[in-house]
């Protein structure tokens, strides 16, 4: 990261020669220069001046001014040989959540409880329909049981059954097909009981899937990616430190939090890996991913009682990816809190790939950044969980304005 402290670089610097007492500082000249040659070759006109960052992000990227110094903080004397790091203030931790957060949970909160009412009371309301349905299903259950008993007793009279087998057929397609035509009312309280029930389920055997498909990150397998879990737990205050897993993606670059009942976990791809211990021993750019899915947990987005407050409204187009979208600039802010870098590395592995992510220019990409809009643009990011990559980038760089565009 342009920020952080390289070792290995700075061990590759040349050291310059120190010079001899009342020696001449000029640059000794080739004797004899051919007069072609005499001067050095002119940059042309229109790349004489190097590209300059837009007025509003001028010196950017930096940390913003309120937490600057914050992530700087050096470690306590280790205990038992761990190093032990200072907890984060709150208020500070605070600052970096989205103004809008909040407030778009809150709205989610009261859709998601009215869509529960509104179902429980449309069931209430239609219980003169449900019992007509009731009714149906108890004939229909009570026709194929005394069609069964009538079958066990043995009878034979091919008289009787001819006169009413077409009758019979008849009624039991007509109570089939009311008993199949259930009412929306009970369709829905259905689904909403069947919904609340299965999450647990549902993410504990997610769960399993990538525990029993992944490598976990300990203290003898990737010490380094453990360690920065560890040191990240303890500046949240967290009271135990999430688990952390790696899986295979075949290529996909990607890494979430989730949660299980009472127990959160993070995921990260293995291709992402590569960029600290293979391609560039990029260590700052993973250190701000796990800051960022570390934020999700502590920030209580990645629980079930969360996951609960939203259920059904987050799945309402335009409202639940603008409350997302909102989450997401509260972790980038939080991740760079915790890692101490501008997170645009981080970024540009997702957009340009671990391979190439290095050599895109960043002043030239926030040049381009600010004039990326217009109305498709605009319709792209409002239907989508995490806000574009323009956006995003245009929010890390800028210290002075703690919350990125939501639309």
């Amino acid at each position: 990261m342009d920020n952080n402290y390289n070792p290995i670089e700075a061990s590759q610097q040349t050291t310059p020669t120190p010079t001899p007492s009342g020696a001449s500082q000029e640059p000794v000249q080739a004797q004899n220069m051919p007069p072609q040659y005499a001067t050095q070759p002119q940059m042309p006109p229109q790349y004489a001046t190097q590209p300059q960052m837009p007025p509003q992000y001028a010196t950017q990227p930096q940390m913003p001014p309120q937490y600057a110094t914050q992530p700087q903080m050096q470690p306590d004397m280790p205990q038992n040989g761990r190093p032990v790091y200072q907890k984060i203030d709150k208020r500070i931790i605070k600052q970096c959540r989205h103004k809008a957060e909040k407030r778009w949970y809150r709205r989610l909160f009261v859709i998601n409880i009215l869509v529960i009412v509104f179902c429980v009371a449309y069931f209430i309301y239609s219980t003169d329909e449900n019992q007509k349905y009731y009714d149906n299903v108890a004939d229909y259950y009570a026709s194929i049981v005394s069609e069964t008993m009538e079958e066990n007793e043995g009878g034979d009279d091919q008289s009787s059954e001819e006169q009413t087998d077409d009758d019979e057929k008849s009624e039991r397609e007509i109570l089939e097909e009311k008993v199949n035509d259930m009412p929306e009312n009970i369709e829905y309280l259905i689904a909403i009981i069947f919904t609340i029930i299965a999450i647990p389920f549902i993410v504990s055997y997610a769960y399993a899937q990538y525990r029993s498909m992944s490598v976990r990150i300990t203290e003898k397998t990737y010490p380094e990616i453990y360690a920065i879990v560890e040191e990240y737990a303890q500046k949240l205050g967290m009271k135990r430190v999430p688990k952390i897993y790696m899986v295979q993606g075949n290529g996909i670059l990607n890494a979430f939090s989730s949660f299980i009942p009472f127990r959160q976990y993070i995921e990260i791809y293995a291709d992402l890996l590569e960029v600290a211990y293979r391609e560039h021993h990029d260590m700052a750019t993973i250190r701000f991913i796990i800051a960022h899915e570390m934020s999700h947990i502590y920030l209580k987005h990645a629980t079930m009682h969360y996951y609960y407050g939203m259920m059904f409204s987050q799945a309402i187009p335009i409202i639940g990816p603008t409350a997302s979208r909102a989450r997401e600039y509260s972790c980038d802010r939080l991740a760079q809190l915790l890692s101490g870098s501008d997170g645009v590395d981080a970024m540009m592995t997702f957009i340009a790939g671990i391979h190439l992510y290095k050599q895109v220019d960043k002043i030239d990409y926030v040049q381009n950044a600010v004039n990326v809009g217009g109305f498709f643009v605009f319709c792209y990011n409002l239907v989508s969980s995490h806000p574009v990559m323009t956006k995003r980038i245009l929010a890390l760089v800028d210290p002075y304005k703690k919350s990125g565009k939501l639309y």
